[in-house]
């Protein structure tokens, strides 16, 4: 599946874990930002995702609102108490719009706040920003 740009940069650039518990969406989004050049990890709940930072050190944790049990509001607030993970990126994604929701996310850490589907050219640009080191 090749990128609006039809670009693939050489090297990854990008350390990225998506937190996402619907198993096809994860994995889309993890295709997605590989074909952008970046590596990517995948955890399907908040647990996991804890596991999995802490192997990984992410530069960008793409995070679903909507987990189940412990909810992405939640998640960030434990994640960003780690201090390999000062640096992160943490960027919310949900289904619901709205800028109460988006300001919620900003409360719990969030820097970025997307809403399914996200945009390729936007998820892309999230990256471009951690590639160019204005985390």
């Amino acid at each position: 599946m090749p990128l609006a740009s039809g670009v693939r940069r050489a090297a990854p650039t990008c350390r990225v874990l998506v937190v996402e518990d619907d198993f096809d969406q994860a994995e889309m989004l993890c295709l997605l930002v590989q074909q952008g050049g970046h590596e990517c990890r995948v955890a399907m709940n908040a647990s996991e995702a804890r596991v999995v930072s802490g192997e990984f050190t992410p530069d960008v944790a793409l995070i679903d609102i909507g987990l189940p049990g412990e909810d992405g509001y939640q998640l960030v607030r434990s994640l960003k108490l780690q201090p390999a993970l000062q640096n992160c990126r943490f960027v919310a994604l949900t289904g619901y719009g709205g800028s109460d929701l988006a300001e919620q996310s900003a409360e719990a850490g969030f820097q970025t706040h997307l809403t399914k589907p996200v945009s390729v050219d936007l998820l892309l640009a999230v990256l471009d920003d951690c590639a160019a080191g204005s985390r």
